[in-house]
């Protein structure tokens, strides 16, 4: 703590003490909205055939807990029910919210949340649209016209590792 201290008094920032802990790496820390931990789950394939450079052990960073329920709320914020606002409407609100919170973690390892998140997003458009939650709107609104012509951002596409455009 000491030699952390004289480090960033040189880069002229100082410690808050009540709100710096030092914590074992494993157990891992929450900054900025993103926990950062050691990889413990032992990985399915050999190290030979992972191409995205993830191996076993190494520090990885999620978006924290209260971050996925602070960006859940503003898109269920956005897509009440009742909102007096058409599906094209809907959409250019959201799509800022969507990108924004996209871009800033989409460097850490989110690629199955951000799938579960899109699905999520697209049901909540839907039930907006049918006013119903087991609604018809993904007959009305298929997933395709929701991307395609109305310009719905998905958060897979945010991710720069994927290349999936």
């Amino acid at each position: 703590l000491e030699q952390a201290k004289r480090i960033l008094a040189e880069l002229g920032v100082t410690l808050n003490e009540s709100k710096t802990h030092i914590v074992h790496v494993s157990r891992g820390f929450e900054f900025l909205g993103y926990k950062i931990k050691r990889g413990s789950r032992r990985l399915a394939l050999p190290s030979s055939k992972i191409r995205s450079g993830t191996r076993e052990g190494d520090l990885y960073a999620y978006p924290r807990e209260k971050s996925i329920q602070h960006f859940k709320d503003q898109i269920r914020k956005r897509t009440r029910r009742k909102a007096p606002v058409d599906t094209q409407g809907l959409i250019a609100d959201i799509n800022p919210v969507i990108r924004g919170w996209g871009l800033y973690f989409c460097k850490a390892h989110v690629r199955k949340l951000f799938a579960r998140l899109d699905r999520w997003i697209l049901r909540r458009i839907w039930s907006h649209r049918s006013k119903r939650w087991r609604c018809r709107g993904w007959k009305q609104l298929p997933e395709r016209r929701l991307y395609s012509e109305m310009g719905l951002v998905r958060l897979v596409f945010l991710i720069p590792s994927l290349n999936l455009r």
